[in-house]
Parts: C-alpha cells; sequence; structure tokens
C-alpha cells in the first residue's frame, strides 16, 4: 500500500487539473456573463480580469495535469479561489453555503498539493 502514496498527489492533481480547466472553459464560453459578474462585486477592468481569470484557470489546470512547476502552479490557483470566497461567498451567506464549503475544499487540496508536491508521472519533481 505504501507503493500507491506517491499517486495520491497525482490523483489530486488530475482532479483539480480537470476541474480548473472545466471552469475556465466555462468562462470562455460565457465570457459577457464572467464581466458582468465581476461587474457587479465591483471590479475594476472587469474585462481584463475576466481574460486574466479564464486564461488563469486553464493554462494552470493544464499545468497541474502535466505536474509542472506545481508547488508555484498551485499559487495563482489560491488566490483565484481565496477570492472567490471574500468576493462572493461570504457575501452570500447563508445561501452560498454550498459553494462555499465547496470553494474551501479545493482551497484545501490546493494547499495540500502545494506542501507535498506533485508525486508520481510529473514533468518536474517541484
Amino acid at each position: 500500500m505504501s507503493d500507491l502514496k506517491g499517486y495520491a498527489p497525482l490523483m489530486l492533481r488530475i482532479g483539480l487539473g480537470i476541474l480548473f480547466i472545466f471552469m475556465g472553459i466555462g468562462k470562455f464560453q460565457n465570457t459577457s456573463g464572467t464581466i458582468q459578474m465581476l461587474q457587479g462585486i465591483g471590479f475594476p477592468l472587469p474585462i481584463f480580469w475576466a481574460w486574466l481569470l479564464l486564461l488563469s484557470e486553464i493554462i494552470f489546470g493544464v499545468c497541474l495535469l502535466l505536474g509542472l512547476k506545481v508547488k508555484y502552479t498551485t499559487i495563482p490557483l489560491i488566490i483565484i479561489i481565496l477570492v472567490a470566497i471574500v468576493t462572493v461567498q461570504f457575501k452570500n451567506l447563508p445561501q452560498s453555503q454550498g459553494n462555499l464549503l465547496k470553494d474551501f475544499s479545493i482551497l484545501m487540496s490546493l494547499v495540500a498539493l502545494m506542501m507535498i508536491g506533485p508525486g508520481k508521472l510529473a514533468v518536474n519533481k517541484n
């Protein structure tokens, strides 16, 4: 069973990578909705932030899948989730409790992955 421990980070990378890729693609498919959402929560330059957000989710999601510089790849994704928690989820409690718990789980998974590294089958070992 100890031989499988190195695959645990791989499972996190696959799950989180796919999650962020699909979140980014969803924002790309509805760019105007993403821009409106960012405007609604008070972001300046919402067009810039919408594109930065969706490209970051896709690019860093792919990096997670590949195991490319995982300790650094997780940092912008942690920031994205923290911003979502603070600007959206906390402001909409108790209605957003389910989304808050989901985002908190994603946040903790990213932090764990940053701490333990990429595991097996990674492009880089850091």
